[in-house]
């Protein structure tokens, strides 16, 4: 999926909770709707993206990884970028990463969805 094929809602359904204990950061995503997109980003480490609730397509450097359904993790390398998009609405993603002594996820490459 090209970049230039995403288009951002109107409203951003994406709801975040950023959680940081003993050098493990966690992130929790609410999706409210089915259909959106988690924007594409790499990270500079590997990390384990959880699957709480519902079910999403994935993506890695731009190849397709299949459709997931909770409750399931998916191990995203390091600098891979990768992108979600959720199949059900109230979907739950939890991106947890070991950040040692750093203050929050360092990211190697973010591509933003464009304004429609």
């Amino acid at each position: 999926m090209a970049a230039s094929e995403l288009v951002k809602a109107a409203d951003q359904p994406i709801s975040t909770e950023l959680h940081i204990a003993d050098g493990v950061f966690v992130k929790t995503m609410v999706i409210q709707r089915a259909g959106t997109f988690v924007p594409q980003h790499a990270h500079v480490y590997a990390h384990v993206t959880v699957l709480v609730r519902g079910s999403i397509k994935a993506w890695k450097d731009g190849a397709f990884l299949g459709d997931f359904t909770a409750p399931v993790g998916i191990t995203i390398p390091a600098r891979a970028k990768h992108l979600f998009m959720s199949l059900e609405d109230h979907t739950i993603l939890l991106c947890v990463h070991d950040i040692g002594t750093a203050e929050a996820v360092e990211i190697a490459e973010e591509h933003q969805i464009v304004e429609g």
